[in-house]
């Protein structure tokens, strides 16, 4: 059971990830082409650490209340169109269900797989863990900044065994740093 919770809610975030990314495409492919490639702009790790953080927080605020409107509005039209409160609810039960408690990203830095950039789309996507014990905290997060604040647009998050962690979406690790993060219980 609590399998199909994870799964469930990897699936749904991974769907948030995938409409996100073919909206993406099709205004790409209806803009005009540009003269020349537009570049990935580097980005912020200190804000993509402040995202990530209060992002997995709400999401732990939200399983410990029954709450999800927060999460719910801090999301983007498009999220905030297609997961209500109920649908985040039912999305993230099976943290909840294990009793996965979140809070240590608050004293940690996450580790990014990749590095922070925001895209073509001006979508910040992070993908990463907290370097937690004896289960990592692993996020993969879409953002746009929609009037000056960036919007969850997209949201995996999951707690997993350090050793056969591999995200919320198998095999998409990228870029691993050597140097780790001093590590904290659940």
């Amino acid at each position: 059971m609590r399998e199909l919770f994870c799964l469930a809610a990897v699936t749904c975030g991974l769907s948030l990830l995938n409409t996100a990314a073919r909206a993406a495409e099709n205004t790409a492919q209806k803009a005009p082409a540009p003269q020349q490639q537009v570049q990935q702009q580097a980005f912020d790790p200190l804000v993509a650490a402040m995202v990530v953080k209060s992002t997995v927080i709400a999401l732990q605020h939200a399983n410990q209340t029954g709450n999800f409107t927060v999460l719910h509005d801090m999301g983007t039209p498009v999220f905030r169109e297609r997961f209500d409160a109920t649908r985040l609810a039912a999305t993230f039960s099976g943290l909840r269900a294990r009793g996965i408690n979140l809070t240590p990203a608050l004293m940690l830095q996450p580790v990014l797989e990749k590095p922070a950039e925001v895209n073509a789309q001006k979508q910040l996507h992070l993908v990463g863990y907290f370097p937690t014990q004896p289960l990592q905290i692993r996020f993969e997060m879409v953002f746009l900044q929609i009037d000056g604040v960036w919007r969850v647009d997209g949201l995996a998050v999951d707690a997993q065994g350090a050793q056969t962690a591999a995200g919320p979406q198998a095999g998409n690790v990228i870029y691993r740093p050597a140097a780790r993060e001093a590590k904290a219980k659940f």
